[in-house]
């Protein structure tokens, strides 16, 4: 098979290494984290898959090819191979619609590769927390807003190092299922009357949880990491203006374990497309 690889983090460097090494074809075009770049039309040319950026696009015109003369969605689906498959991150309509009859997949749609990436978002959430805090974890009340996958793992994590754990929920049954593991549940219409009571805030929503009033309730010693996708979910402008420490963290397996996230990418890239070619 053939791969080719447009932008990019440093997880395409290693995954480009996996798929040689397992015998594949494979070809790069303006990443900066990999050696060799090749023309477009080149590492197009015969590709079985093309990896995009992650995310896809941020202006829903064009690739987010950052080092590189930006290439308009339209142009660049035009040299695609219409057989070839197209992966990348944050896939929006505008991708797909420009992507016409190509088939697109999303990784953050996948759900093998949410559920695989829980746990490296959240080591580097913890990461994150103790290179920027004054304080240990152990003994620390932190709160994480959203019990999906990330916020689960995320609250397990910081409840085996030694910290307070509250997790925010909707449904009863989350609650519930929160207590089972061990952790403390707060339905998030309480959220407002007691964030003051919490020195780590992670937030997961990909929603404004964190906007300006919820915000000067909290402690102004506090820190919030925002590991959901952009723009987030604080209302960072305002946390900046209260005196309160916010980070926005999206992407954290590409930047702290780019390895293990380019292992999680090839199990569901190669899965995809050789069950598409033997089937056509």
């Amino acid at each position: 098979m053939k791969f080719g690889f447009i932008g990019g983090d440093l997880r395409y460097r290693y995954l480009k290494q996996m798929l040689e090494a397992e015998g594949h074809e494979t070809a790069a075009y303006c990443c900066k984290f990999i050696d060799e770049s090749t023309e477009l039309e080149k590492v197009l040319d015969g590709c079985h898959a093309v990896l995009g950026p992650i995310p896809c696009s941020r202006s829903g015109k064009t690739l987010a090819l950052n080092d590189c003369s930006e290439i308009e969605l339209s142009c660049f689906f035009e040299k695609m191979d219409k057989k070839s498959l197209f992966f990348a991150g944050a896939v929006s309509n505008s991708v797909r619609k420009a992507a016409g009859d190509i088939v697109v997949y999303d990784y953050f749609a996948l759900e093998d590769v949410a559920i695989k990436n829980a746990v490296p978002t959240a080591e580097g959430a913890v990461l994150t927390a103790i290179s920027e805090s004054k304080q240990t974890i152990f003994g620390s009340n932190a709160l994480v807003i959203g019990c999906g996958r990330c916020g689960k793992a995320l609250a397990l994590l910081l409840k085996g190092m030694g910290s307070n754990v509250t997790a925010t929920c909707r449904k009863p049954e989350d609650g519930a299922y929160l207590n089972t593991l061990g952790l403390e549940s707060l339905h998030i219409s309480e959220l407002k009357d007691k964030i003051g009571a919490y020195s780590l805030i992670f937030n997961t929503v990909p929603a404004e949880i964190l906007g300006k009033d919820m915000l000067e309730n909290a402690d102004k010693n506090s820190m919030i990491i925002d590991i959901a996708q952009a723009p987030g979910g604080t209302d960072f402008i305002a946390a900046a203006e209260l005196g309160i420490k916010a980070f926005h963290c999206p992407g954290l397996p590409g930047r702290t374990a780019p390895y293990t996230a380019a292992e999680i990418l090839k199990d569901a890239v190669l899965r995809l497309t050789l069950s598409h070619f033997d089937q056509n």
